[in-house]
């Protein structure tokens, strides 16, 4: 690692010394521009658009469990996996070969369902309408 780094340092004096001299020197400077013209431009770096997950809990809620797994089935595919990546319902990641919907349909609508049910037996018969997160 140390050798790394000394010659980082080099490779760092070498460039600010040869950008010195083409500042001073135009031709140099045109030599220069000459030899690293073959040299193809950096590409830009292509940006990931970020897919926003709805809210599964507040859908859930409105739409109860029938219309909710209909719901989530007409949803796209970046959705989808947005859905899972937000809410942690794939821990292992095996989800991200996955090409079918129906697939994400039925992990997402198990999991939230599980979420649910979390600390059921504590709650009581007037609570059970508030078993959601607070937002």
């Amino acid at each position: 690692m140390q050798r790394a780094k000394t010659l980082t340092k080099f490779l760092k004096a070498i460039a600010e010394i040869v950008a010195d001299e083409a500042e001073r020197n135009p031709a140099f400077a045109e030599k220069l521009d000459a030899a690293i013209a073959p040299l193809p431009a950096a590409k830009p770096k292509k940006q990931k658009l970020v897919q926003h997950a709805p809210d599964i809990y507040l859908e859930h809620r409105h739409r109860g469990e029938d219309e909710f797994r209909f719901w989530l089935a007409g949803l796209d595919l970046p959705t989808l996996k947005a859905i899972v990546k937000a809410n942690g319902f794939d821990l292992t990641k095996s989800s991200r070969r996955w090409t079918e919907p129906d697939k994400f349909v039925s992990l997402i609508s198990e999991q939230l369902k599980a979420r649910l049910k979390r600390g059921a037996g504590f709650v009581t018969q007037k609570d059970e309408a508030s078993n959601y997160p607070k937002m």
